[in-house]
């Protein structure tokens, strides 16, 4: 009975978010202890270039974590976390046993309703130009701070349009470095055939930018420089951004993995509890990632009363329901019993394929342009 629930909450777990939808999580059943399954993570999915102390792969973590919590609520369970590892390691061969979850009894009610979770999107969609009520915003605000955070935010047009400005700089200066252009472009699924297939990464039909503008600015991003093409390609971008009448940034504890998880605890519920509000998120992550571009962000909101440094910075608003980003399906998620045999398996599914070289990218964007 106990792996039936786990399969039903494992159902809504999948939809968490991740960053660049790597999904880098791994379940694996207990016959032995039914009422507890062993979280691990994929070091293949991680993302050491941007990010080398996985500090965002474990907010992803605790995102998950609070959202199967969420997904138990009806059923009249709680998860309990007990991690076994405390670090991220990219280095590592094979799936590695990160924690262990198990079913409690809920002894809170949960405000939260489980339909939120296959409700939620990450919206890279112009918004449509209402600014998010004082209300909203407040109750976001204590959301974050009973976990220690502080959220804070604007509805000034000029620090809307200077956010947007920062995160287009950045995202250009990434894409000239190498380590991060790589490192990104290999999630990157420049048609709908290769997302659907491949079912994560950044699908540029997701991303509202054109699969051949994608692949130019990873493999000849030097076209940029050409006098005009940086203008042009910069104006596509920014259009995304439309509409944007709302703009957030989050301080808090974020110096070890513990803070990491907590923090991935509270993202759960402020992302949700927008849902719930019809409210939409785009978080910049290049800009925290990026440490010219995250200075330049502290210097910009300084606050002398702020506790602890910014960790997060996104946009939030209304607008057209955005395309809804694949996921992997739950059977490539499951290790069975028998590990060594499992592991194989693994390797030999679309789970754990190489990322596409650039002969195989350049063929995916030459499909892509000629359909």
């Amino acid at each position: 009975m106990s792996k039936k629930i786990w399969r039903e909450l494992l159902e809504y777990g999948r939809w968490a978010p991740s960053p660049h939808n790597t999904q880098p999580w791994l379940f694996k059943f207990d016959d032995n202890n039914p009422e507890s399954i062993t979280l691990l993570y994929d070091p293949k999915r991680l993302i050491p270039g941007t990010n080398p102390t996985g500090s965002f792969m474990q907010v992803g973590f605790g995102i998950l974590n609070e959202t199967l919590s969420i997904a138990a609520a009806p059923l009249g369970f709680d998860i309990e976390v007990q991690y076994k590892v405390d670090q991220l390691d990219a280095n590592k061969i094979g799936p590695q046993p990160l924690a262990r979850l198990t079913l409690i009894p809920r002894k809170k009610e949960e405000k939260l309703n489980r339909q939120l979770i296959l409700d939620r999107r990450t919206s890279r969609l112009p918004y449509n130009g209402q600014p998010i009520q004082l209300e909203l915003l407040q109750e976001l605000a204590a959301i974050a701070k009973e976990y220690n955070h502080l959220f804070e935010f604007s509805n000034d047009k000029a620090e809307v349009n200077w956010v947007v400005r920062l995160n287009a700089n950045t995202m250009f200066a990434d894409m000239r470095e190498v380590v991060a252009r790589n490192e990104v472009g290999s999630w990157m699924r420049f048609s709908r055939e290769s997302a659907e297939k491949k079912a994560d990464g950044l699908a540029a039909y997701a991303m509202q930018i054109p699969g051949v503008v994608m692949w130019l600015f990873v493999h000849a991003n030097w076209i940029f420089n050409i006098p005009g093409v940086y203008q042009l390609v910069r104006w596509i971008y920014e259009r995304t951004m439309q509409g944007t009448a709302t703009v957030a940034w989050i301080s808090g504890p974020f110096d070890k993995p513990t803070d990491w998880e907590k923090a991935g605890h509270m993202m759960a519920r402020i992302w949700l509890t927008m849902t719930k509000y019809g409210v939409y998120l785009h978080p910049f992550g290049s800009v925290i990632t990026n440490h010219e571009a995250h200075k330049e962000m502290d210097a910009h909101f300084k606050n002398d009363s702020r506790e602890h440094d910014l960790w997060m910075l996104v946009r939030l608003g209304y607008g057209d329901t955005p395309p809804q980003a694949q996921r992997l399906p739950l059977e490539q998620m499951i290790i069975e019993e028998k590990p060594e045999m499992n592991q194989q398996a693994h390797q030999r599914s679309f789970f754990h394929t190489k990322h596409p070289d650039s002969s195989e990218q350049q063929q995916e964007v030459f499909n892509y342009s000629c359909s």
